[in-house]
């Protein structure tokens, strides 16, 4: 029982133990894997953080008609694409960022994909149509949506906001980015690791089981 007891205790220390930060770099993995698209609602991970990708080509991100989510080359990032070629290019190859009438949305899940998990998001970077960092001094609007709010503002302005781990950034599943009036990329994500495992409650309430049943075979022998 004692050697059980121990091995709850060290899992639950690890859980509490501090993580660090992970960098979503989409426009690394672009240039690092291929330029290329993939189909809405695919996961895929990078740094250890497992997302599902999302696109639409219209202002709800829920609806039907959806575009592919897009790794472009060339330090760009991630965008979106209407009609993918056979080989996931995308057709026409100017249409591969978030434009008019178009949405990006990301979702963090758990290691296994089976569940959302909350993240803070601790920084943000974006490049326009051209590839040129959006927010230093070449800025634009831009909505994003989180689990906290909807907000439309400068790029600048949002990552001012991610940077001071300001609360609108805290505590997300998921991040929905609209086209507002600059055509963008998503260059790059600074995400905390998952700050209270989801079944850490259930580990804790576990442990405290497992002594109290530890006490009464104890009372009886």
């Amino acid at each position: 029982m004692k050697k059980i007891l121990t091995a709850a205790v060290i899992a639950a220390s690890m859980a509490f133990a501090p993580a660090q930060a992970a960098l979503i770099d989409f426009a690394n993995e672009a240039d690092t894997n291929g330029e290329r698209g993939v189909a809405s609602g695919s996961t895929i991970v990078i740094d250890g953080v497992n997302m599902r990708l999302s696109g639409t080509q219209g202002l709800d991100i829920n609806q039907p008609f959806a575009a592919s989510p897009y790794f472009d080359r060339g330090d760009a990032g991630l965008g979106v694409c209407k009609v993918l070629t056979g080989s996931a290019q995308c057709s026409p190859s100017s249409d591969d960022n978030v434009t008019l009438g178009e949405a990006l949305k990301i979702e963090f899940l758990s290691d296994d994909g089976a569940m959302s998990v909350a993240r803070d998001i601790l920084g943000l970077a974006f490049d326009d149509g051209g590839h040129s960092p959006l927010g230093l001094g070449n800025d634009g609007l831009v909505r994003i949506v989180n689990d906290n709010g909807d907000m439309t503002a400068l790029f600048s302005v949002f990552i001012a906001m991610a940077s001071g781990a300001d609360a609108f950034f805290k505590n997300v599943t998921m991040i929905e980015l609209f086209y507002d009036n600059q055509q963008f990329y998503v260059n790059a994500m600074d995400v905390s690791e998952i700050p209270i495992p989801g079944a850490l409650p259930l580990l804790l309430s576990g442990i405290a089981g497992l002594g109290f049943a530890g006490r009464r075979r104890k009372s009886k022998a």
